[in-house]
């Protein structure tokens, strides 16, 4: 703070006459009033006449020996000013010392004396260079690039070139440059031409990220639940045929990152694979894993989530669910639609999880680019149960790892916050949820009346003893009720007691053989399609019959042709083999579709070592007393007769 800047006091203009001190100040105004102001109240805005305007600099753009040379400069012109009697001999000796010149010694001296920081002695960069096209060829340019470039079809730099250079010829303009025209789409808003360009979703991934997830405090306080297809093919567990890629839910704790519980599934994301993998996390998992032989896998989770977090998928959104989340006082908090990034732990483990998944056989990879000339179909050997043991011991691995975000283990962040001192008993172990119940309570259900011939549901009827109390209590007149189901076996629903809270499981009226929701949903399409007078419960299933003999029919014939190429290729491998005893003919080759199973399943494969039901094994190793011809590979012919 030196004599001669403009500062604001009191809301009027003032001019530094003399500091006092710390706590005083001598100001003076146009008319030569003088007072004494605290130099705490004073304000310097940039905007008064007189004040040096502040230069803006990019740190980034000057080495630290060109700051400190600044720094020097300042230094020695801030003494230079403080002498009252300087003459110019005692300028042009510092502008000597500071290596400038004399015109600029003096520009560097009145910066001193306004009390300028180091930043104002930094040598001078050149600006930007303004541009220099004609207005009119600005405006086409940016025409084009509006109408042109930013397009979902992305057209290229060159097709831009060419648009431009069209326009402007028809106006009787000089073309730019390819070089110019680039220049000036990076010199555009990339927000707004990615977005043009690419979609909301490449405009989100180049988006600035502000603010975080607002955290838990604690275990089960938020849950994250998201479903995705895995990359991989099944096959049965029986006859080991492929089936196709299952779906697969994760729910994941936000505080300590521990994977809460998971469900798989080949059917499409929906209430029962929410609900299953809710029940999952929610439940003690000790019988979950002796049922599936994973003795040594630790996994003491159970609880009630506070805040369930989701997207805005219809699995997610189901009547079920939101039954069961009021039932059991769980807050939902729905991600907005467009926003995956606020739901980014969940993503990142089902990322982690599919890393893993990739690396098993018949992974079908993320794209088609990941995927390359693999053949997932050929290399599928993971049936439904083996997977969900697969992803049990990859969780396991997972819970005691080092976790990027909290630093530490899950298992032991999640375990360790339950044996905190200062922790009440009541809350050292978390609430145990009904396990007899809490799946049906997320279940999807209907309303029916229970009537005299039971509950009709989906064209079929459920009754049973049990129901007797209640018919009886309403008075044998139709009372509606909340009755459940499982999409995987309409054998037996649920009706809501609504006077006892309880479930009573209610069995087919007429007995019948169990089917799913989608066997039921294919009959009764069938039902309606066929135009029937007898549309009755009888009806439906006879066309469930003769859709599962028509299916058996089609893998007995599948399974049979299979085997008949699997015998024409080991025939034709075998007669193919040079020197070989027998016709003296030209060897019997293989067929088109023999030799694509040859090259797929590699000769030891084709010549023999194929599992159960004519597929070839995974992992068959070669016979070590197999002859010398066995690992050869037999070229394709085109004189057999073909399948």
């Amino acid at each position: 703070m030196t004599a001669g800047i403009v500062v604001e006091h009191a809301g009027t203009r003032w001019w530094i006459e003399r500091p006092l001190g710390a706590d005083a100040v001598l100001l003076r105004n146009d008319a030569g009033e003088i007072v004494s102001a605290n130099p705490s109240t004073l304000r310097f805005p940039p905007d008064l006449p007189g004040q040096p305007a502040a230069r803006r600099v990019n740190e980034l753009r000057y080495t630290d020996a060109e700051w400190a040379e600044a720094a020097k400069r300042r230094a020695v012109l801030v003494d230079l000013a403080g002498v009252p009697s300087r003459s110019r001999d005692d300028v042009d000796r510092a502008a000597r010392d500071l290596g400038i010149k004399r015109r600029r010694a003096f520009e560097l001296l009145r910066l001193a004396r306004s009390g300028c920081g180091i930043e104002a002695f930094l040598p001078v960069r050149v600006a930007t260079r303004a541009k220099r096209l004609d207005k009119m060829v600005e405006t086409i340019i940016t025409h084009a690039l509006q109408t042109h470039y930013a397009q979902p079809n992305r057209p290229s730099m060159q097709s831009l070139h060419r648009e431009v250079a069209g326009l402007c010829q028809g106006a009787g303009l000089t073309a730019p440059s390819i070089h110019t025209i680039g220049a000036r789409v990076r010199a555009s808003d990339q927000a707004w031409l990615i977005r043009k360009r690419h979609g909301p979703q490449a405009a989100r991934a180049a988006r600035l990220l502000t603010g975080s997830h607002s955290g838990a405090r604690a275990p089960w306080q938020r849950v994250q639940i998201d479903s995705t297809p895995c990359d991989i093919l099944l096959v049965t567990a029986g006859d080991r045929h492929v089936i196709g890629r299952p779906n697969v839910t994760f729910a994941i704790d936000m505080f300590s990152r521990a994977v809460l519980g998971f469900s798989v599934s080949l059917e499409a994301a929906s209430t029962l694979t929410v609900a299953t993998c809710l029940a999952h996390a929610c439940l003690p998992k000790d019988e979950w894993l002796a049922r599936r032989d994973l003795p040594r896998v630790r996994w003491p989770v159970w609880g009630k989530p506070d805040i369930l977090e989701y997207d805005q998928g219809p699995e997610n959104e189901a009547r079920g669910i939101q039954r069961g989340l009021r039932r059991y006082g769980i807050e939902a908090k729905i991600r907005p639609k467009g926003h995956p990034e606020q739901h980014g732990t969940i993503e990142r483990l089902i990322g982690t999880m599919m890393r893993m998944v990739h690396e098993l056989r018949g992974t079908t990879w993320s794209n088609i680019a990941e995927r390359g000339d693999s053949e997932p179909a050929a290399r599928a050997c993971l049936a439904l149960p083996e997977l969900e043991r697969i992803l049990a011991l990859a969780i396991d691995s997972y819970h005691h790892v080092t976790h990027a975000a909290t630093g530490e283990r899950p298992m032991e962040r999640y375990l360790g916050y339950y044996r905190r001192p200062e922790l009440p008993d009541a809350e050292r172990v978390p609430p145990r949820l009904p396990a007899d119940r809490f799946l049906r309570d997320f279940l999807p259900f209907e309303r029916r009346a229970l009537r005299r011939t039971g509950v009709a549901l989906f064209k079929v009827d459920y009754s049973s003893i049990d129901l007797l109390p209640l018919w009886r209590r309403d008075n044998q007149q139709p009372v509606e009720r909340v009755v459940v189901y499982d999409p995987r076996s309409l054998a037996r629903v649920w009706l809501l007691d609504d006077a006892t809270d309880d479930y009573i499981a209610v069995p087919y009226r007429i007995p019948h053989p169990d089917m799913t929701l989608a066997e039921s949903e294919e009959a009764r399409r069938r039902m309606r399609a066929s135009r029937a007078q007898d549309r009755t419960e009888r009806r439906l299933f006879e066309n469930l019959a003769e859709i599962r003999a028509i299916e058996e029919q089609a893998r007995s014939a599948t399974s049979r042709r299979k085997a008949e190429r699997t015998r024409l290729a080991n025939r034709a491998a075998r007669e193919s083999i040079p020197g070989k005893p027998g016709k003296s003919g030209p060897a019997e080759t293989v067929s088109g579709e023999a030799a694509d199973m040859r090259r797929t399943t590699g000769p030891a494969q084709s010549a023999g070592l194929a599992g159960p039901g004519g597929r070839p094994a995974c992992d068959a190793p070669m016979d070590p007393a197999a002859p010398g011809w066995a690992g050869q590979t037999i070229a394709p012919f085109s004189d057999v007769e073909r399948l």
